[in-house]
């Protein structure tokens, strides 16, 4: 097929680090492994268009070359669109449907508050007409199907779980040793969370972590905290973790993906709350090289993590059951092995991104009939 990728909501060139980004990534270089023809659309971020009057003009432009493309005798088969909603609605898109190719966006979401306020009414009803003219939606979020089903029909809806590279994520203990000895950690249980340290929610939840670790190191708990990422916010966190974690945290600052499986595979817990955290990528990471889990019910998590096996779900902003699902965990090694292991064949069986996009790629090639 030849494909048309769009992808309204941020650049794949831009240089800040976003799941998003990642996940879009992930798509393109999957059709170009099944041989797809990819033409890339240009490039227009659609973030808050209706209040930017200075991107209306690039659109325009990106507009007319849009339309000239689809109606040429190498027009694409299909239209792709990665992630429409009322903050960044696809506004390119819907000119496929108008010229008979079929056009298909991943991760759309329709939020009906949203046209209740003046200043996201626009961007709502930008992102509800590339929703019904869409010929197919693909959601890689179950919470997203029921606002999608109030304004399209069902069958025109396919959810895709949300996956990893599995082949990349592989439990490796060949480094554990010299990392626990790095880290200081002796024989105690290690605790993991891995973050972008940016204000907000992210550095929030290290807080949380860092507390809960607090706790239960007061109640005779002996455990050394590992904390992956970086950002704005790690000298704050960093302070935080000196005084309430003296001697036993260790901020690891940026991680490459290829030194990941060692890291996850060099410690015993991972976790993190995952505040408005809409998949969570970081908890199949940490499956997949064995790892409990523990995080909140809040958003993402409990779609991948499997409660009471591959770790604990707990409610959000509980701090006592989070301490304690930790502190569970940390006090039982049989319970970190078993969890461990379920965990990976989760991950492997139900979350391989390969696996999961060639049902993708099959619905696109019924769609558009090659």
């Amino acid at each position: 097929m030849k494909i048309a990728f769009c992808t309204p909501f941020k650049s794949l060139s831009t240089p800040k680090i976003s799941g998003d980004v990642t996940i879009a990534e992930g798509l393109l270089s999957f059709f170009q492994s099944q041989g797809h023809a990819i033409w890339r659309v240009p490039q227009v971020t659609t973030t808050h268009i209706w209040k930017q009057p200075r991107v209306w003009g690039k659109a325009y432009s990106a507009m007319q070359i849009v339309k000239e493309t689809l109606t040429t005798p190498d027009a694409p088969d299909i239209w792709f669109t990665y992630h429409s909603y009322y903050k960044a609605p696809d506004i390119l898109g819907t000119l496929a449907s108008q010229t008979g190719i079929p056009y298909c966006i991943f991760a759309p979401s329709h939020a009906p508050k949203r046209e209740n306020s003046w200043s996201t009414k626009p961007g709502y009803y930008m992102n509800l007409r590339a929703l019904q003219k869409a010929t197919h939606l693909f959601t890689n979020k179950t919470r997203d199907i029921e606002g999608l089903s109030q304004v399209v029909p069902e069958e025109s809806i396919t959810f895709i779980s949300p996956g990893i590279h599995t082949h990349r994520f592989v439990r490796d203990t060949s480094k554990r040793e010299a990392y626990r000895t790095e880290w200081n950690a002796g024989n105690n249980p290690v605790v993991l969370t891995i973050a972008m340290l940016r204000e907000g929610t992210k550095s929030e939840g290290v807080e949380h972590v860092i507390n809960a670790c607090h706790t239960l190191v007061s109640q005779g708990q002996k455990l050394t905290l590992v904390v992956g990422g970086d950002g704005v916010m790690r000298d704050h966190l960093q302070q935080r973790a000196n005084e309430l974690l003296p001697d036993c945290n260790v901020f690891l600052g940026f991680v490459p993906e290829k030194e990941l499986p060692a890291v996850y595979s060099s410690c015993d817990v991972f976790a993190f709350p995952g505040i408005n955290e809409g998949l969570g990528m970081v908890y199949l990471e940490a499956q997949c090289c064995g790892l409990p889990v523990v995080a909140w019910d809040h958003d993402g998590a409990p779609q991948v993590v499997l409660d009471e096996k591959t770790g604990f779900i707990t409610p959000s902003y509980n701090e006592d059951h989070f301490t304690q699902a930790i502190g569970r965990l940390l006090s039982n090694t049989e319970l970190r092995k078993e969890m461990g292991e379920a965990a990976i064949d989760h991950a492997v069986t139900h979350h391989d991104i390969t696996k999961n996009y060639m049902a993708l790629d099959d619905k696109m090639r019924t769609i558009a009939g090659v």
